[in-house]
């Protein structure tokens, strides 16, 4: 979604307009989510730092943390600097050592490191533990 409204990628987002930029474009996307109705919205790493998006996240549904060591995000993030965060592995070990308390705030974690489809599983056997989310796929203004 704000790849799309601003008309590019998240690292030229960083690179051009900077980062308290991009993270202002991201809470107000999470403000739109209102609008649609079970949906999955995949968030980047800091978008749950703000305690104001993690109150946002909690009004909209449920939050999951996919749990991956910092070797396995460094494995799955290739050092082409689409992640403007990832410069180099000792930031990114700060950067994770910060972030990983919050995350851990989440409604409830899955082990990342396993086969897509398992993960899949986990996340819908404990969403189903949970009240249903109030969403839908489409915002209410769509399709009429």
């Amino acid at each position: 979604m704000i790849e799309d409204s601003f008309g590019g990628p998240i690292h030229r987002i960083f690179a051009q307009q900077g980062e308290p930029c991009f993270r202002q474009m991201e809470s107000a996307a999470l403000r739109n989510l209102g609008r649609w109705k079970n949906c999955v919205a995949a968030l980047g790493g800091g978008a749950f730092v703000d305690p104001a998006n993690r109150l946002q996240i909690s009004r909209l549904g449920l939050s999951v943390f996919l749990d991956l060591s910092l070797e396995g995000v460094l494995e799955r993030c290739p050092p082409d600097g689409t992640r403007p965060l990832l410069k180099d592995p000792a930031s990114a070990r700060k950067l994770y050592a910060s972030r990983l308390p919050l995350y851990r705030l989440s409604d409830f974690e899955v082990d990342a490191s396993l086969p897509p489809d398992t993960i899949v599983s986990a996340i819908l056997e404990k969403t189903r533990l949970q009240p249903s989310p109030r969403h839908t796929a489409i915002p209410p203004d769509h399709g009429r």
